[in-house]
């Protein structure tokens, strides 16, 4: 019992103290590129006013992360450094049964002005079909399933997610290509998306549907050695000659179907408030002790129903009227 004790307080000291050593390696072999590329690195948010502390912001012992901003054309830079739970001895035995490795992630958002409307994703075929599913922007955008990268000379182990071919195109450049050949094992996702609103929402019954906010982000996840975004999403203007006219026919297509949704279920809503009356007048008929009072209370109720009945035909004949 004492042995298990000790055992299990040394690994988590040299879990953690190993898990800290490799955030701090990782910064301060980007540090420089940072503060080439951002004015303000490391703020935490508890004060007023933005401080740069340029030290990375510990969220537990295995979880470390990073806002920069500063920089034109982007509002900001998040990074998440997101290590295996050194620490935890549990962790450790289940990682000998399933193999993990540790994971950095980049969300760069972008001002409005500065990015067109795409929606694209490329990374593991597993990380793909999981996006798929799970992102609103990718399922309503991207309809059609993952498909292999080979297209552009990429490795298998690739797929991409795209709204349309042109988007595809303009992003895989030569540059993009060299970079995604030479780190495809290291590529866990890359997610370019100006409608960006994060996972799906369920919707709860009764609650209103409306268009989710978006944000037009640069998302970036990889793999095993920490490597930085060499190919520049901090160059920060992607601005790409697309088939804008697509694009936008894409947006109104999905705002449309809000709004339709939207309107079914206000006539629904209001179909259940119309029947919710109609069953309490009833009851309130049967209610009724006087029978010559409940007979008229009846009568005024089928007259009622009968000129509803009446406008109705007369509304659809003008509508055969119309379409004629």
């Amino acid at each position: 019992m004492v042995t298990g004790l000790l055992a299990y307080i040394l690994n988590y000291l040299i879990g953690r103290n190993h898990n800290s050593q490799l955030a701090q390696t990782w910064f301060a072999a980007h540090r420089e590129l940072l503060e080439a590329n951002f004015s303000l690195i490391g703020d935490t948010g508890t004060e007023k006013e933005a401080v740069s502390t340029l030290q990375l912001n510990q969220e537990n012992d295995h979880v470390f992360s990073l806002w920069c901003s500063g920089r034109v054309c982007c509002e900001g830079m998040l990074v998440h450094l997101k290590l295996l739970k050194r620490q935890d001895l549990l962790s450790l035995l289940a990682r000998m049964m399933r193999p993990a490795i540790d994971q950095i992630q980049i969300v760069v958002t972008m001002t409005t002005d500065d990015m067109e409307n795409l929606v694209f994703a490329l990374g593991s075929k597993k990380a793909m079909s999981r996006l798929h599913k799970d992102m609103q922007d990718l399922s309503y955008y991207c309809g059609e399933k993952p498909r292999s990268a080979a297209r552009y000379h990429l490795p298998d182990c690739l797929n991409i997610l795209s709204e349309s071919g042109e988007v595809s195109d303009a992003i895989l450049d030569e540059k993009m290509i060299n970079f995604l050949k030479n780190s495809a094992e290291k590529i866990e996702s890359i997610h370019f998306s100006d409608q960006y609103s994060g996972v799906k929402v369920n919707q709860e019954e009764g609650q209103n549907v409306k268009l989710p906010e978006t944000q037009k982000s640069l998302l970036f996840t990889f793999n095993g050695e920490f490597l930085f975004v060499h190919f520049s999403p901090l160059s920060c203007h992607i601005c790409f000659d697309i088939a804008k006219l697509k694009s936008e026919r894409n947006r109104a297509r999905v705002a449309e179907a809000y709004q339709k949704l939207s309107h079914a279920q206000r006539q629904e809503a209001a179909q259940a408030r119309r029947e919710e009356r109609r069953r309490a007048e009833k009851q309130r008929i049967m209610d009724e002790e006087d029978p010559e009072k409940q007979r008229r209370l009846e009568e005024a109720q089928l007259r009622k129903d009968q000129k509803k009945l009446e406008r109705k035909q007369i509304k659809m004949k003008q509508l055969k009227v119309k379409a004629m």
